[in-house]
């Protein structure tokens, strides 16, 4: 058997940064066209067409589409604090990903290990003073509930390490071997996936995940705190009668907030954007109605 790897993984970029709302054309562009999403944080994995929706008094509904890509994008994003570069002889250079921050993304994004996701011990063998266990991921799907499982993996690891001119044997060669086929099980749902694409070359990249993990800390940007912004919004907007109104209460510090919360939470300000683009319907809708009653 050839030499496998280590747990160095390596790191890259696959997110794009999330757009932003302006204020400057809130009332002309950003309140009209921008349509309301109802799934909470995260978003939905269905999707459904503009005509099926409008049609589903009339006919039946389109077939929903299945967003194929909702547990990558999750999940592809690495946090600069949980990675660090090592170099190997021969002058390879790359980033490791601490393994404990695997889990709590996991834990995050499916529940407690062994409850929502788990891993299992498929084969293992000893070869060329290596051990090497194969491993395969299992993760109970967030919207479907069915029980699902990675591909398996190969990790390997040394069994003699030299340290001061002695061999001597590594008590951790099982574990570690363990830990890197679960790591590249984990990449086959997109865990850490920027990673191994090489987005963490780009400096830029970099600093937009640490602004991106920095905001996700945020008490401001929980999701009861969301939540709670948005009853406010709504509370506001319906004591707004024209556009002056509307306008008052987007520069009043809303369009700051939804470009922090767009950061972590893309769905949630949609959500709460939407509402500026409602009201700003009704507004526009009673206004022609009142001009056409005094013509």
């Amino acid at each position: 058997m050839g030499r496998m790897s280590k747990t160095d993984h390596l790191v890259a970029d696959t997110e794009t940064p999330e757009s932003s709302v302006t204020e400057s054309n809130m009332t002309e562009s950003s309140v009209t066209e921008t349509v309301p999403v109802d799934a909470k944080s995260g978003g939905s994995r269905g999707s459904q067409g503009a005509k099926g929706a409008a049609g589903a008094g009339s006919r039946a509904e389109e077939p929903q589409r299945i967003d194929t890509m909702f547990l990558w994008n999750r999940l592809k994003r690495t946090d600069p604090k949980a990675t660090k570069p090592f170099t190997r002889s021969g002058g390879f250079r790359g980033t490791q990903i601490d393994p404990t921050w695997r889990f709590q993304m996991m834990t995050e994004v499916f529940g407690p290990i062994g409850k929502g996701w788990g891993y299992e011990q498929v084969d293992w063998t000893i070869a060329e003073r290596m051990i090497f266990i194969c491993a395969r991921v299992w993760y109970v799907d967030p919207e479907t509930k069915e029980k699902c499982f990675t591909g398996p993996q190969w990790g390997g690891t040394e069994m003699v390490r030299r340290r001061n001119g002695m061999e001597m044997p590594d008590d951790e060669c099982f574990k570690m071997s363990m830990t890197d086929a679960v790591g590249k099980c984990l990449l086959q749902i997109g865990l850490a996936a920027d990673v191994y694409m090489g987005q963490f070359d780009d400096s830029k990249y970099r600093e937009e995940s640490e602004a991106f993990y920095a905001a996700k800390s945020n008490p401001d940007l929980q999701p009861a705190a969301v939540d709670a912004f948005e009853a406010e919004v709504k509370r506001r907007l319906g004591a707004c009668l024209d556009l002056d109104d509307l306008e008052e209460v987007w520069r009043s510090g809303v369009g700051t907030r939804l470009r922090e919360i767009g950061a972590v939470d893309r769905a949630g300000q949609h959500r709460i954007t939407g509402l500026f683009a409602q009201k700003k319907a009704e507004i526009l809708k009673r206004e022609e109605e009142d001009g056409r009653e005094a013509a």
